[in-house]
């Protein structure tokens, strides 16, 4: 539960705001994936805030959240003492992120929360967390002690798709010299290709941004980890757009109706997808680790994917988390 007190109008309607209110619920939440009949990653959400200044019109936190302001919880000892609380007794990894429900570095500057989380986890050998983000505002991360044990994960997708659904966010070019200055640092990055889009001349452009990944980052050994997902969204999303007569481009094709409520494409479309990026990136590391976000076991096939998950997608993630946190 969270407090919230009347926010005036104009405030509520401006992302660049940041709200300080109390979190009288808990912080670390699983993932809200579903199971019913898609794998989830297994990944452990911290939320100190909520909210992002930049505008994706596919964000379903518009339809989410009563309020489009960033809110800053000031009771992050509450958040502290939850932590150290429910690790006490964890000894398998344990793979945390802050971008669920707002860009983790966009207002950083600001709030310095994601330096807090980073010294918060830092004395457990068993935890790594991820950072993502749509910005390069990376310079105030430099003060982390161990940027090893942190993950930088870019939100990626076609300079179309980022003109035309993606307003005050960096440029493609930008968030790939970002990852690589990351890198520099000490972090290791991850990319998420989520959501994708199906439109023409997709697969030549979508193919173009794995090639650019490969121009930019010299040593892909610090690539965590890459995902995949093609666009999928509640229907309130839909509606809240319709209203502003802004749903054409993301609603113009035919959709269905997935087994967790949330419209999706048809499932060849979501094959041919994630094939075509597969194929891509075997072409230039196939050692990657590569997953699909909320997919059937069936689409895993389809696409070529399951071979990589032999023990399943959570033991997947796992290792690899363990081969960052055993690295020098």
């Amino acid at each position: 539960m969270v407090d919230t007190p009347l926010i005036d109008k104009e405030t509520a309607a401006d992302r660049s705001a940041i709200v300080r209110l109390h979190n009288k619920g808990e912080f670390w939440k699983p993932c809200p994936g579903t199971t019913q009949g898609y794998l989830c990653c297994g990944y452990q959400i911290l939320t100190p805030s909520t909210g992002c200044g930049m505008y994706c019109k596919y964000c379903i936190l518009q339809a989410y959240f009563p309020y489009q302001c960033q809110i800053l919880f000031d009771n992050f000892d509450d958040l502290e003492k939850e932590v150290h609380s429910k690790l006490s007794n964890r000894s398998e990894v344990v793979r945390f992120g802050t971008g669920e429900f707002g860009d983790s570095l966009y207002s950083e500057n600001k709030t310095g929360v994601a330096r807090k989380i980073a010294e918060l986890l830092e004395p457990y050998p068993n935890v790594i967390v991820e950072f993502k983000t749509k910005s390069t505002n990376i310079e105030p991360l430099k003060t982390i002690r161990k940027p090893e044990k942190v993950i930088i994960g870019f939100s990626l997708n076609t300079p179309t798709m980022i003109e035309r659904m993606e307003s005050g966010t960096a440029p493609l070019e930008q968030r790939l010299k970002t990852a690589a200055q990351c890198i520099e640092m000490g972090f290791y990055v991850a990319f998420h290709f989520d959501p994708m889009f199906i439109y023409k001349n997709w697969e030549s452009e979508y193919r173009n941004v794995v090639r650019n990944i490969f121009k930019k980052i010299s040593d892909p050994t610090r690539i965590a980890w890459v995902s995949m997902g093609g666009f999928r969204t509640m229907p309130a999303l839909k509606n809240l757009l319709k209203q502003k007569n802004d749903h054409l481009n993301l609603f113009s094709g035919e959709m269905i109706t997935g087994m967790d409520g949330k419209l999706r494409y048809f499932r060849p479309l979501r094959t041919a997808l994630y094939r075509a990026m597969a194929q891509e990136f075997e072409i230039h590391y196939p050692e990657i680790t590569l997953y699909l976000c909320m997919e059937s076991p069936e689409i895993w096939k389809d696409s070529g994917m399951k071979k990589r998950i032999p023990d399943g997608l959570v033991r997947y993630l796992d290792n690899r988390a363990q081969v960052i946190l055993g690295a020098p």
